[in-house]
């Protein structure tokens, strides 16, 4: 099969989103399927390369209202001509933006299946209060309206959890719909350095361990304070957060302003395919998380995967990871005292609870790659044999989407104006290493991008837009 993925976030970002698609398109191109994936443009980016996989970047510029998102081009046909000369099987596109809006358009101008994956809560109230930077007028009602304007114009959808799928459908999602598991790797994970780790960071023998974006979505303010009482009970505690976000500085001082301030550690970013090998899941004597936005938590999955007790909040996808009371606990959200009694418990016995830290690394057998993999091939398969089948839904049209711009108060003028229609032209480097598209403003040269096209055979020297 040749499989393209469409996402607006990808690396250099670091999140679960990045995390997942690079599983399913590493995992994908080891069983010899072909995949590309389509995501923004970044100034100096050294694209890692695996057999396989081909990454296009379309042109894009820095978003104004949250850190590491950015505006793509929602009219870059280049990227158009590649699936179509590549002869593209399906399409699959991973968050509701841009770069997906081109991957809806295109589906349906070739005619081949679509499928899409929701991975985020930016309906949730805990995400938009705090998405856009300045003042923001919006209801958790016209945030599902506008994620249905993507979701409802794919031929099926899949969530990572089954209470990720039922929130989904009770926001009137008319595709069909699966809850599909990110999955996890259980190869990847290297605990022999966690000595070394251990003394990297100044650890001892109590380390609580969060890993995720350093946002306020995360509610890492619930988790701070929660520790802050736990530290009450035990001074030789620690709380190591791993992980970087827009609000870094602003929970560093959070932090700081504790009594248990000085027991607080923040790492920073650790680039994934580093930290599960880094030794810290053998480091740290059990995960948290005050997280209520999740479809599923890759994060605590790694962490189950590695025999850690998980303490997590009772909302969202947590709720199908942790059993309370068998692999973990579930409190109830924003209450920091439940949370900090069971951290506390836990630390009080965690020589008793070994059947806790058995009884995750079982569950989670459930969410094995291989098998994740095996039911990815199986739906994509379906579709593209079931093609000329599928109910006709038209494109989503980019007017449709701007309706939303006024109650989203985003600044649309800016970015049309910055992304002025353009002409694009081909370069091609005499050993075929690079094929170099460069999108230059009619106006302007300052916008250039980088396509890294190494597998796709069909551009020829001199071809010209």
């Amino acid at each position: 099969m040749k499989i393209a993925i469409f996402s607006d976030a990808y690396y250099p970002q670091i999140n679960g989103v990045v995390t997942s698609i690079n599983s399913i398109a590493q995992n994908m191109a080891d069983r010899g399927h072909q995949v590309i994936i389509v995501a923004p443009s970044y100034k100096n980016l050294q694209e890692p390369e695996y057999p396989g996989i081909t990454v296009i970047r379309v042109t894009s510029i820095s978003a104004s209202f949250y850190d590491d998102f950015r505006w793509t081009n929602p009219f870059s046909y280049v990227v158009y001509r590649a699936l179509k000369d590549e002869g593209v099987d399906i399409i699959h596109f991973m968050t509701p933006v841009f770069i997906s809006l081109l991957g809806i358009k295109f589906a349906r101008k070739l005619k081949i299946p679509l499928v899409a994956t929701f991975h985020t809560f930016i309906a949730n109230p805990l995400y938009f209060e705090h998405l856009f930077k300045g003042p923001l007028k919006i209801t958790e009602e016209v945030s599902w309206k506008y994620l249905n304007l993507y979701y409802d114009c794919a031929d099926y959808v899949t969530a990572p959890t089954e209470e990720a799928v039922k929130i989904i459908r009770e926001n009137h999602c008319k595709a069909p719909l699966e809850a599909i598991s990110n999955g996890i790797d259980f190869d990847i994970f290297d605990n022999s350095r966690s000595p070394e780790f251990k003394k990297r960071w100044g650890l001892g023998d109590k380390v609580i361990l969060y890993v995720g974006r350093v946002a306020f979505e995360k509610n890492l303010r619930n988790l701070i304070d929660s520790f802050d009482l736990t530290y009450q009970k035990h001074p030789d505690a620690q709380l190591l957060i791993i992980g970087d976000g827009p609000q870094m500085e602003e929970f560093e001082k959070y932090a700081a302003s504790k009594d248990s301030g000085k027991q607080i550690i923040f790492t920073g970013a650790i680039p994934h395919n580093e930290l599960v090998v880094s030794g810290v899941f053998k480091a740290v004597s059990f995960f948290a998380t005050a997280s209520q936005t999740e479809t599923q938590g890759i994060t605590l999955l790694e962490a189950q995967a590695n025999g850690l007790i998980c303490v997590g909040v009772r909302e969202g996808g947590i709720i199908n990871l942790i059993e309370d009371g068998k692999n973990g606990y579930l409190v109830a959200p924003g209450n920091n005292q439940e949370m900090a009694e069971k951290m506390v418990y836990i630390l009080d016995n965690k020589a008793a609870l070994e059947s806790m830290e058995k009884a995750a690394k079982e569950m989670v057998d459930i969410h094995k790659m291989s098998r994740i993999i095996d039911r990815w091939e199986e739906l994509y398969q379906h579709l593209i044999d079931n093609k000329d089948n599928l109910p006709v839904k038209d494109y989503l049209h980019f007017s449709a989407v701007m309706k939303f711009s006024t109650q989203f108060k985003i600044d649309f003028r800016y970015f049309l104006k910055k992304i002025r229609p353009t002409r694009t032209f081909v370069t091609r480097t005499p050993e075929f290493k690079n094929c170099q598209y460069r999108s230059r403003q009619l106006r302007s040269r300052s916008f250039i991008s980088t396509i890294s096209l190494k597998k796709l055979r069909s551009f020829k020297s001199g071809q010209h837009e």
